[in-house]
């Protein structure tokens, strides 16, 4: 009997919860959504009453939304990189040193770091896949993983290398950045300070061996995000080390 009156209360609690309903950035709706499961790239639940189902990227979706389900765009850019898809490299993918200014103002917006990638010219117009080998495939891993956790700033090394903020060059020119390119100097969004090079590895480097890289260096990014350091000096003898 004690069993009965309590499934029959909390039959009656369900039934009158409101229903949570969703609303996307491009206007979409969706009434009634349940069983709802966090992927790195979105949210898959179900909605009118558990009559349909669908994935809705994160891209999609409001901030306080992506708050909710812990939202990572590093871990959605590892997620998305391992599937290894078809890339089309273009130049207008990210912005170029010329427009360093407007990188700058879309960081503090967004309160973002910028990661300088220097690139060879040759590198664009070819499709590439993520986790493939040679400079084409790691730009588009690069991009894959870095484009919505970074604002990205595209460095050519035949024509801007030497015109790099201080900050990033400080990280370009190390000899932790090694010899092959694409490679990326993440600074912060006023390019004041330095905060890790991110290389791309061994000329064989296949992508699976530079995502563990790329984890590494995220470990450091969101380390300095967290508790960033109050000087340049401070900066350099505890991030450095790591980096």
């Amino acid at each position: 009997m004690k069993t009965l009156l309590l499934c029959t209360v909390l039959g009656l609690a369900l039934a009158n919860c409101p229903a949570e309903d969703l609303k996307t950035l491009d206007g979409e709706s969706y009434k009634d959504i349940g069983d709802v499961k966090a992927m790195p790239d979105g949210l898959i639940f179900s909605y009118n009453a558990g009559s349909s189902r669908i994935k809705v990227p994160f891209n999609r979706l409001p901030d306080d939304i992506k708050q909710k389900y812990n939202y990572d765009p590093f871990e959605e850019g590892l997620f998305l990189a391992r599937q290894n898809n078809k890339v089309d490299l273009k130049k207008d993918m990210a912005f170029w040193l010329d427009d360093l200014e407007a990188a700058k103002q879309k960081a503090k917006a967004e309160k973002k770091m910028i990661g300088f990638v220097v690139v060879w010219d040759n590198f664009f117009g070819k499709p590439a896949k993520t986790m493939g080998q040679g400079s084409p495939d790691a730009l588009a891993q690069y991009y894959t993983t870095f484009h919505n956790a970074l604002v990205l700033v595209f460095v050519s090394h035949e024509r801007d290398a030497e015109r790099v903020p201080p900050a990033g060059k400080r990280g370009l020119s190390g000899l932790k950045a090694g010899k092959f390119s694409p490679k990326m100097a993440v600074v912060t969004g006023d390019c004041s300070q330095y905060v890790c090079i991110v290389p791309y590895g061994e000329g064989t480097s296949t992508g699976y061996e530079r995502e563990v890289i790329f984890k590494q260096k995220i470990a450091v990014i969101k380390k300095f995000a967290s508790s960033p350091p109050k000087s340049q000096v401070t900066e350099s003898k505890s991030i450095e080390s790591g980096n």
